[in-house]
């Protein structure tokens, strides 16, 4: 494992970053100025280990454009941003946000006028904005990416407009947050400047990406560890990879994004104009012109890193400072997953706590190898389809498990990776007698499993 060079800035991080006693169990509001977009979140936490969205909404400010070449912001840059956390903030209260926390990143933060625009919000609206430094930004990145996901140790990138950060992650606890100036949007209006790009500015911007993660990127992967990433960049690049592959599953958190994937969609966007890939379903007209920078990117670091494959996170700085808000911390992933199915099935008024723990109790009849391991996935999967089952059969009529795998997976719960989610939709598809319908979930899973999964989903018959 490559180790990371001493870091002050990441150590004084996470002294700043570290969690403060909750302070409100309203629904708080994250309002995110980024470089290329920027977005208000307002999340609540309905139960500890959880944060649900309630609310949302986006605008492309694309305030990297709007630094000028002494990197001072220009003044429709500045008022941009004043309407933005203006009508961000009215949008919040409307949803119930007892809190509004506002924080920027790359583009503001290298601002020589930042204060400025600082001094003008706070005075026009009295709202104060928390500029991140770089490695800052990536501990919330780590900590919002990894709430979501069954991952204790890895990296975590976010590949942002105007910056690109990492942080490495051990048994649930960052070790290091770094942060350097390679962000999809600048870099492509620096490197690919034709429309589209010609293989030599490709090359080129290759070589900087490549030169730049030699220099100050932490070293490879180790044993056990997993690359994550989060981001706008790196969810559309995956989408369209899902789209490609025609993908059994509608979620992009979780999704595995493998480098041959993600070397096929870069290719094919960096064929095609910024107008053209306005077109392409996925992409937002508001990323088309910076999407290929962000795939240079995100393909270099896979291979500074020696990783196939990463893991794609829909949480980052935004859930990163929702948990802090909340004094919530990183948990355990069963832990998640099992506060998520609960609160699920609260909300449609179907826990209850006797017969949910009869329910998952019929998984253990049946398997007294997994038992001995009272940790396997395959046994908590079982008990898990066994107690979500109960949506499918309180809405009646036929094929209970195949209604409830619909609502599972529009739910799209915390702590759940593909595999889990495989696990329980083939288990409740074969509780249904649906053997065909478990088929596209199993073949996302070992062989060896498929037994296994097909005992418990008769077993809930």
């Amino acid at each position: 494992m490559g180790a990371f060079p001493a870091s002050p800035v990441a150590t004084a991080a996470l002294d700043r970053g570290a969690f403060a006693p909750p302070r409100s169990r309203q629904p708080v509001a994250i309002v995110d100025l980024g470089s290329n977009s920027a977005r208000v979140v307002v999340i609540e936490r309905p139960v500890p280990g959880i944060l649900e969205t309630i609310a949302e909404e986006r605008r492309d400010l694309r305030l990297a454009t709007e630094l000028d070449e002494r990197s001072r912001l220009s003044e429709r840059g500045i008022a941009t941003t004043i309407d933005a956390v203006a009508e961000f903030a009215a949008f919040a209260r409307e949803a119930g946000a007892g809190a509004i926390n506002v924080v920027a990143t790359a583009a503001i933060r290298s601002a020589e006028n930042r204060e400025e625009l600082l001094a003008r919000v706070h005075a026009e609206l009295g709202i104060a904005i928390e500029v991140l430094d770089g490695a800052e930004e990536a501990q919330f990145a780590a900590m919002g990416a990894l709430h979501g996901l069954p991952i204790r140790s890895g990296v975590v990138v976010d590949v942002g407009g105007g910056s690109t950060e990492v942080a490495r992650v051990l048994a649930g606890s960052i070790v290091g947050a770094w942060s350097f100036p390679l962000g999809a949007l600048g870099a492509s209006a620096a490197w690919l400047t034709d429309d589209p790009p010609t293989r030599k500015q490709l090359k080129a911007m290759r070589r900087m990406v490549a030169r730049t993660l030699a220099e100050r990127a932490p070293g490879g992967l180790g044993p056990g560890e997993q690359l994550i990433a989060t981001g706008g960049s790196a969810r559309t690049l995956a989408r369209l990879a899902q789209r490609q592959a025609g993908y059994p599953l509608p979620l992009l958190h979780g999704y595995l994004l493998e480098r041959s994937a993600l070397r096929r969609v870069s290719s094919f966007l960096a064929g095609h104009s910024a107008a053209e890939r306005c077109e392409i379903d996925g992409v937002r007209a508001g990323r088309a012109d910076s999407i290929v920078g962000g795939a240079v990117i995100l393909e270099e670091m896979m291979r500074h890193l020696g990783a196939d494959r990463l893991t794609i996170a829909a949480g980052g700085v935004r859930e990163g400072v929702a948990m802090r808000a909340f004094g919530e911390a990183v948990p355990q992933p069963r832990m998640v997953r099992a506060a998520s199915v609960e609160a699920f099935l609260r909300s449609g008024g179907l826990w209850d706590e006797e017969g949910m723990e009869a329910r998952a109790g019929l998984a253990d009849q049946l398997s007294p190898e997994a038992i001995d391991d009272p940790f396997s996935e395959l046994l908590e999967a079982a008990r898990l389809a066994a107690m979500l089952r109960t949506l499918g059969e309180a809405r009646g009529g036929e094929a209970p498990g195949a209604r409830t795998t619909a609502a599972l997976l529009a739910a799209d719960l915390a702590g759940f990776d593909h595999a889990m989610l495989a696990r329980i939709a083939a288990i409740l598809h074969d509780s249904d007698g649906d053997k065909e319908g478990a088929k596209p979930y199993l073949a996302l899973l070992p062989t060896s499993e498929e037994p296994a999964l097909r005992r418990y989903g008769a077993l809930l018959r």
